[in-house]
């Protein structure tokens, strides 16, 4: 089960979110789009995707995992096999909102749940290796749509391989994965429910100061994430950093997010989820003050492995720390809503653009990036762990288990 959530993950990452950009200016040249049109898409599949971070809680609500996945499964195909056929700005946009709705379905809402209840005891190891594989999409991704363009010569062949090949996934997972009755939650540190009585409500959480910060501080690192993603390179050629050793650098970042998940979930419950929650937002301050003067070689590797490392255990540990401190009920709920605010995100790319048109420069925005991190992790610091009973909140010690 943990292998087939993961090659879902896999697969429906490294298609929905980093195959585009490689295959878009064949789409754009094929078509006769311009950048503003073919762009529209990138907006479409993120917009799409954040307001449909909660209907994962509805679908496992009202039918469980098998519906969600095999829903999933379909619109996640149904988008891809959209782009395939695209020959106007319609099915395009329709097949990017397509498998953004799709991939809220079948990525980490579901799996985070079903591994949590299927290994209480291991589920941070086994959630870790699970998001690892997600960020190893990103990195096969690319590599597979340059294969698909430059030895097949055809992008709508790969969309439809990938709509063939998610759809085929999700329909096995709707016939084998279920739901293990909820468990005592398996966190350490004093940071998890201790009884099934102490899980708590979606509207419970919502009222409680410490789900903000967790979210507050997931958001800043996604903003850094998008608007480095659209931005990194440009960044690097306006500081006279040649094309391959930027792109290098951003292969490098992947690498290092897919590690810092793996690492983070063998290490979590011995450090505890707040604390590598706490030192992922540092070391995004540390990569995005690197990145605004990146021009020599230590510069660029700060970079890399800083902000790698920060967007692999930041997105892992903030689920963790959900789990621990809400518990796993009501977690696809409460992810999703997390999600849902997180895509506030999205404008990043927007402002950096103006800000760079009116500046000149990505300097001052990576900077800025960079504060907005610093006062997460100081916020992150502070965290107590919260109490459900509503009065106040009391600082806790959270050694570490022996």
């Amino acid at each position: 089960m943990l292998a087939l959530v993961s090659a879902i993950f896999f697969v429906s990452t490294g298609g929905a979110f980093s195959s585009l950009g490689v295959l878009l200016p064949a789409m754009i040249s094929d078509l006769g789009w311009n950048w503003t049109q073919g762009g529209a898409g990138f907006t479409v599949l993120a917009l799409m995707t954040g307001l449909s971070s909660t209907l994962p809680a509805y679908t496992i609500r009202i039918g469980g995992m098998r519906l969600t996945y095999l829903s999933g499964g379909l619109i996640l195909g149904g988008g891809f096999a959209s782009l395939s056929a695209a020959d106007g700005m319609f099915a395009y946009i329709l097949g990017a909102g397509l498998v953004g709705v799709g991939y809220s379905q079948v990525a980490s809402v579901p799996a985070v749940k079903l591994l949590s209840g299927w290994f209480p005891e291991r589920r941070s190891l086994l959630i870790g290796l699970f998001f690892a594989c997600g960020a190893l999409g990103s990195v096969v991704g690319p590599l597979a749509a340059s294969f698909f363009l430059g030895v097949l010569e055809s992008w709508r062949l790969y969309w439809v391989c990938l709509a063939g090949l998610v759809t085929s996934l999700c329909l096995v997972a709707a016939y084998l994965v279920y739901e293990k009755a909820d468990q005592v939650d398996g966190g350490a540190d004093g940071e998890s429910a201790v009884s099934k009585g102490a899980e708590w409500t979606l509207q419970e959480t919502l009222r409680s100061p410490q789900y903000y910060i967790i979210v507050i501080g997931l958001t800043a690192t996604l903003l850094g994430a998008i608007t480095m993603n659209t931005w990194q390179v440009t960044h690097m050629r306006n500081l006279d950093v040649s094309a391959n050793i930027a792109a290098g650098a951003l292969s490098a970042h992947a690498m290092f997010n897919a590690l810092s998940r793996a690492v983070g979930g063998a290490v979590i419950d011995r450090l505890g989820a707040k604390w590598l929650f706490a030192t992922g937002l540092g070391a995004g301050v540390v990569g995005m003050l690197a990145l605004s003067v990146a021009k020599s070689p230590l510069l660029i590797a700060l970079f890399a492995v800083g902000d790698g490392y920060s967007f692999g255990i930041v997105t892992f540990s903030s689920a963790i720390l959900l789990l621990n401190y809400y518990g796993a009920k009501n977690s696809p709920a409460i992810l999703g809503t997390m999600n849902l605010i997180s895509t506030l995100a999205m404008t990043g790319p927007i402002v950096a653009g103006r800000i760079a048109d009116v500046t000149g420069e990505f300097t001052s925005v990576f900077v800025g990036i960079a504060a907005i991190l610093a006062a997460a992790s100081a916020f992150a610091v502070w965290m107590p762990k919260p109490e459900k009973s509503g009065a106040s909140l009391e600082r806790k010690d959270e050694a570490p288990a022996s």
